[in-house]
């Protein structure tokens, strides 16, 4: 085992020296606690408490939250993009979501892509002090230089995976060039909020019911419906990978990919610790087991 880890622990230092460079890291000022937003259904409540402090409550959102009233309402301190469908498409699709390539493949990716564009127009216009989070790998795609050429305040960060021995991964993490897998948004923000040195975090909206919304039909095709808070219906969609061929996922990637996404979250609560920060699950119900859990009530 030990082996294992000195091996992981090179392989990181590999990684990082190729992929990671010195960034200034954000530090969250006079922030008692920071609340992150996940997108369930389940953050409805939350966010409807939100709306009725006279005093904004520091939100950190993510993906597609500013599609939602609630973004302009609520106006966000920090926000996170992480995936690759944020960033990776030319001017034209961003004008018409129906000419990504992914569409010929996939036809119900143009009401994905059509999301993401109207995600990012309400980022580029909106008018308050806002830090937005970008994987630095996307520093020179398309969406990203109009942001930066419309003055939007951007805080990159290396997602340069890393792994190996604890005392290792806490100093990388502190410095900002290498961070844990991020199966997810919610990991990366996780992470982040961490790093900027808030001692409390809450987070809602982490349903996390994925293996309820599968649907596997008669041809061993597998499905998923996703719901969020800001749409009334579920979104069904194929499961195909992402490399483009048009395969379809198997039940066993999909459930693998779970288990990663708790042992991510095992992760970021031992650096929590490290960190003396306390992290807290204000999520009505939901599959997540990791964090303390706390009534909305007991933050309102």
């Amino acid at each position: 085992m030990c082996k294992i880890v000195f091996f992981n622990t090179l392989l990181s230092i590999a990684k990082i020296l190729v992929k990671s460079r010195w960034i200034s890291l954000v530090k969250a000022k006079n922030v008692e606690a920071l609340y992150i937003v996940g997108n369930g259904p389940s953050a409805l409540p939350f966010l409807a408490m939100a709306q009725t402090k006279t005093t904004p409550m520091p939100l950190f959102c993510v993906n597609k939250f500013a599609i939602s009233p609630e973004f302009h309402t609520l106006k966000p301190h920090y926000y996170l993009l992480l995936d690759a469908d944020f960033f990776l498409f030319s001017e034209a699709v961003f004008q018409d979501p129906s000419k990504h390539p992914r569409v010929q493949l996939k036809p119900e990716f143009a009401v994905y892509q059509d999301q993401i564009n109207r995600t990012w127009n309400a980022i580029l216009g909106h008018t308050w002090a806002m830090t937005l989070f970008i994987p630095r790998t996307y520093k020179n795609t398309y969406v990203v230089a109009l942001a930066i050429k419309q003055n939007i305040h951007i805080q990159f960060f290396n997602y340069t995976v890393t792994q190996g021995f604890d005392w290792f991964k806490n100093k990388i993490y502190a410095l900002g060039l290498g961070m844990p897998q991020s199966q997810n948004v919610i990991h990366a923000t996780l992470f982040l909020a961490i790093q900027m040195g808030v001692k409390n975090i809450y987070i809602t909206g982490i349903d996390h019911d994925f293996h309820r919304n599968l649907i596997l039909d008669d041809s061993n095709t597998l499905f998923e419906e996703v719901s969020h808070f800001y749409h009334k219906e579920p979104f069904k969609h194929k499961l195909i990978h992402a490399h483009g061929n048009g395969e379809s996922v198997r039940l066993k990637d999909v459930f693998y990919n779970l288990h990663k996404v708790h042992v991510g979250y095992q992760e970021l609560h031992r650096f929590a610790k490290h960190c003396k920060c306390q992290i807290f699950n204000i999520t009505p119900g939901g599959f997540v087991d990791e964090f303390p859990r706390v009534s909305t009530n007991t933050i309102a």
